[in-house]
């Protein structure tokens, strides 16, 4: 597999397992957001998963590359293009925290990109199922297969590599950055707070 600049390869599956020749490459890459696209003072490690099919079309790297760039990575789990389409699953935690305005502006972010290539994919998010029994099923096109044994694939590489955002071994303390707190008096909110309060749930592009 090519690599992409400041991507590390966790694993690579080199015997398919599912349907059309279905397996996966593991994938780290550091960030600087959380979950739902909120800048963060330091930088954590972000795992994901890319499923590939049969023909093990290497031109999704570029559209990753892409989403990196544009700070969309972040809630991304797994992400495979299958008969000429791209399949995003995000973190179930992300579809809850955002508007449902914001996930349109999401999904159109990443439409954007995918359809930007010499051969346009359009562009499908879905929200990672959160245990098998669940109706909020993974879209079928990443996988040709049973959705039941879809769902089991995906989770199990979930589990094994623990995907999602996780601490590094070198967070570091930046000093002066944020006020310290005063516990002389309780807090009162401000209309900043309001504001905060009312953007909450935005994509904060």
């Amino acid at each position: 597999m090519s690599e992409i600049p400041f991507f590390k390869t966790l694993h690579e599956e080199t015997k398919p397992v599912l349907g059309r020749g279905t397996h996966y490459s593991a994938m780290r890459v550091p960030i600087w957001q959380d979950k739902c696209l909120n800048p963060k003072l330091n930088g954590s490690m972000l795992d994901f998963a890319i499923i590939w099919d049969e023909d093990h079309d290497e031109r999704v790297l570029e559209v990753i590359e892409r989403l990196y760039f544009a700070g969309l990575l972040a809630p991304v789990r797994f992400i495979g293009e299958r008969k000429g389409s791209l399949t995003v699953l995000i973190d179930p935690e992300a579809l809850r925290g955002w508007k449902p305005a914001a996930l349109k502006c999401y999904r159109d972010a990443v439409n954007c990109i995918s359809n930007g290539q010499w051969d346009p994919w359009p562009a499908q998010v879905s929200c990672v199922a959160t245990h098998l029994d669940s109706h909020q099923f993974l879209d079928p096109l990443i996988i040709h297969d049973e959705r039941r044994k879809v769902a089991s694939y995906l989770r199990h590489i979930e589990l094994l590599w623990s995907l999602g955002i996780k601490p590094h071994r070198l967070q570091v303390a930046v000093e002066g950055c944020e006020p310290e707190p005063d516990y002389s008096a309780p807090p009162q909110e401000t209309s900043s707070d309001a504001d905060a309060d009312e953007d909450e749930g935005d994509i904060p592009f």
